[in-house]
């Protein structure tokens, strides 16, 4: 499986992974604090119909004497017979911490009834009125839903990840398909094209880099061939790949040619660079490419060679539409197109710039981009110089 995917996948489990270990502290340390504090609640709400009751605030549905029971006995209901029967001391009333035995209040649960009894002591008598005070039940519904709901998240990241993997397969196995029914035709149209048709052999030559880019992005996972570095001029692998590209700078730049600066090394040569060359060469064509379709309608584009004791680099400057933070951040990311490179309705896969960076850093080098100034990008190549 393509290692971008598996990121993808990962993340998308983070939600639910994250939802669980809240829910799991939630459950065992949340949970016993909420259903203590509604204890609390339910005893003071209890506590002061107790005092209501005992002041007349609240009317009492039946009382209870000492030796003789419920009274009246006429309509009082079984339960309450049955729960306070005659026979009860004062020792069986549960009291809630009272100092002393006239002060006595509390309350009982009563099977059948939906809330609670409270019961209050009025000298020789208790009064006692069924009320709807009840505890919520939190650790029975945090028990219940909160695995529900990790459960379900689960079950959509899922779901999510599936689609992904469907939808990224359907999309790479069409690439694949797209490769393997152009590249035939194309080598073939290499050969039965005329030797003085320029223009026709620089057209297939562009096509079939394209269709090698396509074919290369589709090794993912590791199934690329390593790179056979060597002592590469990288100087001469920019003008093979500029030489597909003259003719439409030209065009765009009133008959000019991209600039190329080699003024850093002082009418030297230009220091090789530990590389494979072929794939030097692909980079500089995306790169040229890249160029060509977004940067060139808006101005110049100056190519810069430099180097250092470390590595040699070689730099698209631009002065194009240019690029967000977020939109640079993401530019070597699979399949993606900047909304400036949408809105141009010019054509791309987004595949180019991050083949491009995988074999820069499979030859121990790097590809990046950073705003230019006043505007545009600055694509830069560097790869190990050669010792």
């Amino acid at each position: 499986m393509d290692l971008r995917l598996v990121r993808h996948c990962a993340v998308l489990s983070l939600p639910p992974l994250a939802l669980a270990a809240v829910g799991a502290v939630f459950l065992v340390f949340g949970v016993p604090r909420i259903a203590e504090s509604e204890s609390v609640r339910v005893e003071e709400e209890c506590k002061s119909f107790a005092e209501r009751l005992k002041s007349g605030e609240e009317a009492s549905g039946f009382v209870w004497e000492y030796g003789k029971g419920v009274l009246p006995r006429e309509g009082v209901p079984e339960w309450a017979a049955a729960a306070f029967p005659a026979s009860m001391a004062w020792k069986d009333w549960n009291s809630r911490g009272a100092k002393r035995k006239a002060e006595m209040w509390g309350w009982r649960e009563v099977t059948g009834l939906p809330g609670r009894v409270v019961w209050t002591r009025d000298g020789n008598r208790v009064l006692l009125a069924v009320t709807s005070i009840a505890p919520f039940d939190f650790a029975f519904w945090s028990w219940l839903l909160v695995p529900l709901l990790v459960a379900s998240l689960v079950a959509t990241s899922a779901f999510a990840a599936a689609r992904l993997h469907e939808y990224a397969k359907s999309r790479d196995d069409f690439l694949s398909a797209a490769v393997h029914d152009l590249a035939t035709p194309l080598v073939g149209m290499r050969y039965l094209i005329g030797v003085d048709d320029e223009e026709a052999k620089t057209l297939t030559e562009r096509m079939i880099r394209l269709v090698d880019n396509i074919r290369d992005f589709m090794k993912a996972g590791g199934r690329r061939r390593r790179p056979e570095s060597r002592a590469t001029d990288l100087l001469a692998a920019y003008d093979q790949a500029y030489a597909l590209f003259r003719e439409d700078f030209r065009d765009a730049f009133g008959g000019n040619d991209v600039e190329r600066d080699v003024s850093a090394f002082g009418g030297g040569t230009v220091p090789k660079a530990f590389a494979d060359e072929e794939l030097a060469v692909q980079i500089l064509w995306n790169l040229l490419s890249n160029e060509l379709k977004y940067a060139a309608p808006f101005g110049p584009v100056r190519v810069v060679f430099s180097a250092d004791a470390k590595a040699v680099t070689v730099s698209f400057e631009d002065r194009g539409r240019g690029m967000s933070a977020r939109e640079m951040s993401r530019a070597f990311d699979r399949y993606y197109r900047a909304r400036s490179v949408r809105a141009s309705g010019k054509g791309g896969f987004g595949i180019g710039l991050a083949t491009s960076r995988e074999f820069a850093e499979a030859m121990g080098g790097s590809l990046t981009v950073r705003a230019n100034e006043p505007t545009g990008c600055v694509f830069t190549l560097s790869l190990p110089i050669a010792e």
